[in-house]
């Protein structure tokens, strides 16, 4: 029986599930760890687990894009598993109550401030729920457009969306498995100084509100298109 080749990066869609699967096991086992060394194993299974969930994001896109293998399941699939992987991280950050004050410097100066978790996890609840929010807003959306035949792909604000979690979520994990120092990632340092990290939390909030409304005024525009 001939492999279906076209499948490819609907396997490596699948695949991301499992890889965000097992790296949320191991953020669970970084807010348990008790000692340095375990927080480092576990970090650092997170943190590589995590950035190779993110890699095959583009990979099975650009896969997909490339050879024409394009298919109504990757469409609906792809964008789920990114929710999944994202917004369980995200869900993490802002439950880990041990982790932000030991990556992210002066976190509990004023300066730490600008990053408006509650001194000790990475990020505030509402925060959490606004994006959950504007997914399944978005997933609706979609939904609809699909079941219409009408093809309704993430635009480029979404991905720079995805791009800035990506970033939030990798910079603390980063700093537990020490990649500036083993891993020759010495950028990381830079991104966890609270004014930096700031940044990147409030452009991914903008970015998540802007490309929810974005969403509505192009589904929108289409209906009303289709209906003239």
């Amino acid at each position: 029986m001939k492999f279906p080749v076209q499948q490819i990066p609907n396997f490596i869609t699948y695949s991301r599930l499992l890889l965000a699967i097992a790296s949320f096991w191991f953020m669970g086992e970084l807010g348990l760890a008790e000692t340095a060394a375990e927080r480092y194993d576990a970090g650092f299974w997170a943190f590589w687990l995590f950035l190779i969930a993110v890699v095959t994001d583009f990979l099975d896109g650009w896969l997909a894009r490339r050879n024409n293998w394009v298919s109504l399941v990757g469409r609906v699939a792809d964008p789920v598993v990114d929710k999944v992987l994202m917004l369980g991280s995200l869900v993490y950050l802002a439950s880990a109550k041990n982790l932000g004050e030991q990556v992210i410097p002066y976190l509990d100066t004023p300066a730490g401030n600008l990053i408006p978790g509650d001194g000790l996890a990475l990020m505030p609840v509402w925060a959490v729920v606004l994006m959950l929010a504007r997914e399944f807003l978005v997933t609706a959306i979609r939904g609809l457009m699909e079941t219409q035949g009408k093809p309704f792909g993430a635009d480029w604000f979404g991905k720079w969306k995805l791009t800035a979690q990506a970033f939030f979520v990798a910079v603390p994990l980063g700093v537990e498995a020490h990649a500036p120092d083993t891993l020759f990632m010495p950028f990381l340092y830079w991104l966890r100084e609270p004014h930096i990290y700031a940044g990147i939390f409030w452009a991914m909030m903008l970015l998540t509100a802007y490309s929810g409304v974005n969403y509505i005024v192009r589904a929108a525009r289409t209906l009303s298109s289709t209906e003239v």
